[in-house]
């Protein structure tokens, strides 16, 4: 039986990436995300490189019973060995009152409510086999917080903290659960209507992490490493290193006021 990997977002960015990664190391895929024709590119492009199998799926996990409808297929893949929670979307730096309830409560849905699913559905193959990976995109934002960004950053600590709880429960099964914490990296993230007041160019380059890079280094992590938690790049890991000391808090307080944009600000 051959091995498979489920990913969402797997239509552009860190999913597409990790689609290509893992289809290199042999995986058949089944490709999650809202746009078929760029899953179907995709699907043309690993089978012809990698001589995989790989299954688009149109869905939109922010709605209850497509969500149910992928559930269900993990549940079932007897084969399943990596789930990549990837899907996820940036709203901009709105802040309260002004926001569009609709639209956070869309990010909640997909940033916590499907990933809990999906995770649970994925386990239970995972969990009788003994083995199998969860990788959960969150972001060096699980770390921060600051004007604009109330809902973004409270749905990447709930990634964090679920995934260090999650590993509590499946490691007696020999799963391993990551929290990978990226900082900004170069995806389609950011060239959304929603992200279109960001400027990209305003930040400095050094800060910037290839796609590339960031899931090399979350697939070597999880599995030759004991760690839940993945901060790609030494520069990042001071960066949290700094912040979540009480007076990098406080600094990060003072510089997250009306105006000014502290790191968690840009996603």
């Amino acid at each position: 039986m051959k091995k498979l990997a489920a990913i969402t977002g797997a239509s552009e960015g860190l999913g597409k990436e990790f689609a290509r990664q893992l289809a290199a190391d042999g995986y058949d895929l089944l490709v999650i995300a809202r746009r078929k024709n760029l899953l179907d590119e995709l699907k043309a492009d690993l089978e012809a490189k990698y001589n995989v199998q790989v299954e688009p799926i149109v869905c939109d996990l922010t709605k209850p019973d497509e969500l149910k409808r992928i559930e269900d297929r993990l549940e079932k893949e007897e084969s399943l060995e990596v789930l990549v929670n990837n899907a996820g979307f940036g709203l901009g730096t709105t802040p309260f009152p002004h926001v569009n309830p609709d639209a956070e409560e869309s990010m909640i849905r997909l940033h916590t409510i499907a990933l809990m699913r999906l995770s649970r559905a994925a386990l239970v193959p995972m969990c009788k086999q003994n083995k199998g990976y969860v990788i959960n995109v969150s972001s060096v934002a699980a770390f921060l917080y600051g004007y604009g960004t109330a809902e973004y950053a409270a749905t990447k600590a709930y990634v964090l903290s679920f995934s260090k709880s999650l590993q509590c429960d499946v490691r007696q099964y020999g799963v391993r659960v990551q929290a990978l914490c990226p900082g900004f990296t170069h995806t389609g993230f950011h060239a959304t209507d929603a992200m279109k007041d960001f400027k990209k160019d305003a930040t400095p380059k050094w800060l910037w992490l290839s796609a590339e890079y960031v899931v090399r280094t979350s697939l070597n992590s999880i599995r030759r490493t004991k760690r839940v938690v993945c901060i790609p790049s030494f520069r990042y890991k001071l960066i949290v290193a700094f912040v979540c000391n009480p007076i990098g808090s406080m600094l990060v307080g003072m510089f997250s006021a009306p105006g000014k944009k502290a790191l968690g600000d840009r996603g």
